[in-house]
């Protein structure tokens, strides 16, 4: 009884951070994320089917909105710097869910538009706040250890608002989906207000001081947040390439996207802060990223054997490229993490972290059609060029981050 009782507590230890600040953002977070996880599911459904808008204005807009938000991040990161993270994190998310309410009453493009690059520019907003907050709580592989945890919590939210979300495709009325967007509106204002229990970091930044651009004149870290934009194009793959593939190329089942889907959402609630020790030093996140590339390449040409087989051999190889690139991701995470924060001046952390949120942006941005012109149009021989990129891009980031081509220093 006393040993079963340990192993709980040993787990509860594990999964529930003991730091007051590291549970609050923790809260924050899963609140927020089970928000999106309601609101992701059903937006487009909601916008096209029940209010009526095309399918491919929905989706123009949500690009512009994603565009113009990229446009903020810098100014957000000086703005931390200099007045502090806390307070502008939880002011932007209450106006997000001010606006998401606002979207309940939308029933035309252009007012569709101006709402969505509104909640746009005020999320890239607090992600830049929450990162520079990510900072100031440790150093090393600390901040790489939080950073991951804040990612496994929210997984697990984005899949618990998801469950939710399936309540109302099944009742599939314009009230059901009208109540999803209140609810999500309603965490975004719960999750602001959780946030101001956070600890008041000071600003690192005098407010007198001259508005400079360190960071985009950092040709290292420049250099660094493009080669970081190329890696966070596997992120896409999972979303838009894989499940085209699946269905259109392969004959495994339809559902067995959701398999896909379910088998890197496991591992990145159960392994993400694991894979994530020993990252710290930045000249080891480099070399986690390296190996890290060398997995997506891999996997690459694993989601490519499976065309042309049976729908058994198909599955069997899909799952086995899946665990590859989900390996290739928890340690690449955790590798990217390291060297966002430990190339960055600890002075401007807030600008370096909306400088190098631009990577993912941009993957985010411009990857859809890409990994599209890859994986459908150009078949198989697609994915080996793909493969040769994500590997090239691992051996140039170690290159810029340790000086080095093979060796990584201690």
């Amino acid at each position: 009884m006393s040993s079963a009782l340990s192993r709980l507590q040993r787990l509860k230890a594990a999964a529930i951070p003991t730091d007051h600040a590291r549970r609050v953002m923790s809260l924050s977070t899963l609140i927020n994320t089970f928000g999106n996880g309601l609101f992701m599911t059903v937006e487009v459904i909601y916008f096209t089917l029940i209010v009526g808008l095309s399918p491919a204005k929905v989706a123009l807009a949500l690009s512009i909105a994603g565009g113009v938000a990229l446009s903020v991040s810098v100014p957000a990161g000086h703005i931390s710097d200099r007045f502090g993270p806390r307070n502008i994190a939880s002011l932007a998310m209450v106006l997000e869910g001010l606006l998401m309410f606002a979207l309940l009453s939308v029933h035309t493009y252009i007012p569709f538009l101006i709402v969505n690059i509104g909640m746009a520019v005020l999320g890239n907003i607090s992600q830049t706040m929450r990162m520079a907050t990510i900072a100031k709580l440790g150093e090393g592989e600390e901040r790489v250890a939080i950073r991951a945890y804040q990612r496994a919590v929210t997984n697990f939210g984005i899949s618990l608002g998801t469950v939710f979300a399936g309540i109302a495709l099944a009742i599939n009325t314009p009230l059901a989906y009208q109540l999803l967007l209140a609810g999500d509106a309603l965490t975004f204002i719960l999750a602001g207000y959780v946030f101001l229990k956070m600890p008041y970091f000071e600003p690192t930044v005098e407010r007198g001081e001259p508005i400079t651009f360190q960071a985009l004149r950092d040709v290292r870290f420049v250099g660094a947040t493009a080669l970081n934009a190329i890696n966070s194009l596997h992120f896409v793959l999972q979303s838009v390439a894989i499940p085209l593939w699946v269905v259109r190329e392969t004959t495994a089942p339809r559902w067995w996207v959701s398999v896909i889907m379910m088998v890197n959402t496991i591992a990145v609630m159960l392994f993400q802060v694991a894979a994530s020790k020993g990252s710290g030093p930045v000249f080891a996140g480099a070399k986690l990223y390296r190996r890290a590339s060398l997995a997506i390449s891999i996997a690459c040409i694993l989601y490519s054997m499976s065309h042309g087989v049976g729908a058994i051999t198909a599955s069997a190889i899909l799952i086995l490229a899946s665990a590859v690139h989900v390996y290739g991701e928890l340690i690449g995470s955790a590798g990217s993490w390291s060297i966002g924060f430990g190339l960055a001046d600890e002075k401007h952390q807030g600008q370096y972290q909306g400088v190098w949120s631009l990577s993912w942006g941009l993957g985010g941005t411009l990857g859809p059609a890409f990994v599209t012109l890859m994986a459908i149009t150009l078949g198989q021989e697609g994915w080996f060029i793909m493969a040769a990129i994500f590997l090239i891009n691992g051996i140039l980031m170690h290159k810029l981050v340790t000086r080095s081509w093979f060796s990584t220093p201690a």
